[in-house]
């Protein structure tokens, strides 16, 4: 009863942080896309301490919550789409060849830039988004597909050494 107590409240309190960080994602410029990275890389201590399933439940409901609550709402549609990538990164890390799993990630993260951005523009109609990738060219739009795979290497790298850290430095003294 009490491993399952500690479970719910870490869950509870790293949701709460998550949420709050999809928030955020309205305040700053440029916030709608760093934040809702920002709140993905919150699973971490949840799918070390109390395993994928635990993960994944906490990462439906931050996405629900941040669905109804955030106020900027491509915030938290990226992080529906880009919120899982911790665990699925470890999915992703039982593909042998290394250049086999670096196509399969990079084919993930443009599809789901292009599904997030479809959904918001098409089904959602956000206008606001809208407006802002009509006035881009193509090739610009092309330079940012780009700019987002690259980003998406460096965040896949830094979830790596995020999870050697929360280990070796984190963990020890958490006492969870």
């Amino acid at each position: 009863m009490k491993r399952r107590t500690k479970t719910i409240a870490l869950c509870g309190v790293l949701a709460a942080l998550a949420v709050a960080l999809l928030f955020l994602g309205g305040a700053l410029p440029f916030a709608s896309i760093a934040c809702p990275v920002l709140a993905s890389l919150v699973l971490i201590p949840v799918y070390a301490e109390n395993g994928w399933k635990w993960g994944f439940v906490w990462y439906l409901t931050v996405s629900l919550l941040g669905l109804l609550l955030a106020p900027d709402k491509e915030a938290a549609i990226l992080f529906v789409f880009f919120g899982c990538y911790p665990i699925l990164r470890k999915l992703f890390g039982r593909i042998r060849s290394s250049a086999l799993k670096w196509a399969v990630k990079l084919v993930y993260v443009n599809l789901a830039v292009l599904a997030a951005y479809a959904l918001m523009i098409f089904v959602f109609q956000m206008e606001a988004i809208a407006q802002e990738y009509a006035k881009l060219q193509t090739y610009l739009l092309i330079g940012l597909l780009l700019l987002a795979n690259l980003s998406f290497v460096i965040y896949d790298l830094l979830i790596g050494r995020l999870e050697i850290y929360y280990h070796v430095r984190l963990r020890p003294k958490l006492n969870l």
